[in-house]
């Protein structure tokens, strides 16, 4: 709701944009396998995890600097599946400009979303690997800031015209890594087990804004593909759920935002000691929260007594509309002719990869849309092979009813199974979301006025004004160099919630002024 008042504002005080940065960067890296490793044969799937970024924000540029983790899954001499864990390191930066408005002393929030677009892997040597990963990264700078609305001080009698609007805070948090474990009992007359790999996701379940902290609640889907040494059968996959629970402080926020999170799974540690499988991990989990404050500016100024210059700025205030976390389901069926699949083949493993391409609102709900690429390891019974699939996806949850400018959105796969049947092959997953949309609200505000010659007292004398469709009991008053409260009384008006209404001078035929 608009109000007028005599009492001027200092300025707006909310939080700034500073930058919005797209970067592409490729990371090359070498890794030699230890001797304790069998070469390599034949090289069937990479699949890397980015870790979040430690960033160091100067002026004028931000460098972000990390990790990146490599499932490297390849079939040694012996014709056997073997995994090796390897980490490289990725760095880059990029300049930027502060906005006349930023207040340092609130600090500068930097959001990053890294991305794997590609991995690309060739054998150098039998124990020699070159890894290219092609990182796509979302840079956002935040801070707070003021529009200076301050009126010149000897200007007591000016007229001010506010407005009220949403404007949106955002923080970002990055929990300290937290470690779990697991055992898993094995069957010792089946013989020794080998664990080749160990991969997890992590799937935030809930999380609830606290003072200071976000509330995260979920777990971690680890998998294991095992064998047994000296046996010929296929390898299998066993899934494991560990729970945790972790507050991860966020500077900022308190109970009255809104929270998403989402997290990685790194340093994954397995061993096989007295017939069971020990296994370690970190995870490190990322937080969103927003939450709207409501600020009011001055849209519009006069002088009853002296001549006003006014100019104007329009912007376009960001506005916290829903943070969601949640799962869906995956269920695919491909001929296995469209899938580049054998008919003898049988599946070994399957992981997969989504991506968000699109978000649409309709009739009050979200929508991603996606695509989900599987990496499917096959065996025919004398060697592996490895072929890749890609499947849509689409997630629907109920959404804000208002239009959504911009949005986080990350989308990871908890649990993947594939199967061979008949001619088709199935594909069935379980995948986490985390979401944040926002919204925007046009405004036109103030931006600077100054005061000229006085205009001529006229108390003691009427004046007869017939308004326009266009008048209103502001842009009257402002004609006239009249206060809004004065026109209101001499016209016996109902004050209207709105002084620039179209409506404000409904069935007024005249005023005096």
């Amino acid at each position: 709701m608009d109000q007028y008042s005599k009492e001027a504002q200092g300025g707006v005080r909310l939080q700034l944009p500073i930058c919005d940065k797209q970067q592409i960067i490729e990371v090359a890296s070498d890794f030699s396998l230890p001797d304790y490793q069998p070469q390599i044969k034949r090289l069937l799937r990479v699949r890397a995890t980015v870790l979040p970024a430690d960033t160091y924000i100067g002026t004028p540029s931000v460098e972000l600097s990390g990790r990146i983790e490599y499932g490297i899954l390849y079939t040694g001499e012996d014709g056997a599946l073997y995994c090796t864990a390897q980490s490289g390191e990725y760095r880059y930066s990029f300049p930027f400009e502060m906005p006349p408005e930023l207040d340092l002393n609130e600090g500068v929030i930097c959001d990053v979303d890294s991305t794997c677009d590609s991995v690309i892997a060739r054998v150098a040597a039998p124990r020699k690997i070159s890894v290219k990963c092609r990182l796509h990264s979302r840079v956002r700078l935040l801070g707070g800031g003021v529009y200076d609305q301050t009126l010149p001080a000897r200007e007591s009698a000016a007229e001010c015209l506010f407005g009220r609007a949403l404007s949106g805070r955002r923080f970002v948090g990055i929990g300290e890594a937290m470690q779990l474990g697991d055992e898993v009992l094995c069957d010792k007359q089946d013989g020794e087990v080998r664990v080749i790999s160990a991969e997890g996701e992590v799937f935030v379940s809930e999380a609830t804004a606290g003072s200071g902290v976000v509330n995260c609640r979920g777990e971690v889907c680890l998998k294991l593909i095992l064998c047994r040494e000296g046996d010929d059968a296929l390898p299998t996959v066993q899934l494991r759920r560990i729970p945790f629970v972790q507050a991860v402080a966020t500077d900022g926020v308190e109970v009255n935002c809104d929270a998403c999170a989402d997290g990685t799974c790194s340093d994954i540690r397995v061993t096989v000691e007295e017939g069971r499988i020990l296994c370690e991990m970190a995870v490190i989990l990322r937080t969103r929260a927003q939450r709207n404050e409501e600020i009011q500016y001055i849209r519009d100024v006069y002088s009853t007594c002296a001549e006003c210059e006014a100019s104007y700025r329009e912007e376009a205030f960001s506005r916290a509309l829903r943070s969601v976390n949640g799962n869906f389901s995956l269920n695919h069926t491909l001929p296995l002719s469209e899938a580049g699949i054998r008919p003898d083949a049988r599946v070994v493993d399957v992981c997969a990869t989504p991506t968000v391409t699109a978000m649409e609102c309709e009739h009050g709900k979200y929508r991603l849309l996606g695509r989900c690429r599987c990496q499917l390891i096959l065996s025919d019974g004398e060697e592996m092979s490895a072929q890749e699939i890609e499947l849509p996806f689409r997630y629907e949850c109920e959404g804000s009813g208002e239009d959504v400018s911009d949005y986080d959105a990350s989308v990871s796969v908890i649990s993947c199974r594939a199967r061979v049947d008949g001619e088709r092959v199935s594909v069935d997953a379980e995948l986490a979301v985390m979401l944040a949309t926002r919204g925007k609200q046009e405004c036109r505000m103030l931006a600077a006025a100054s005061f000229g010659e006085s205009v001529k007292n006229t108390a003691g004398t009427y004046t007869i004004c017939y308004p326009t469709r266009e008048d209103t009991l502001w842009s009257v008053a402002k004609r006239y160099h009249r206060a809004v409260d004065d026109v209101v009384r001499d016209n016996h008006l109902s004050e209207a919630s709105m002084a620039d209404a179209s409506d404000s001078l409904a069935g007024v035929r005249y005023l005096l002024v």
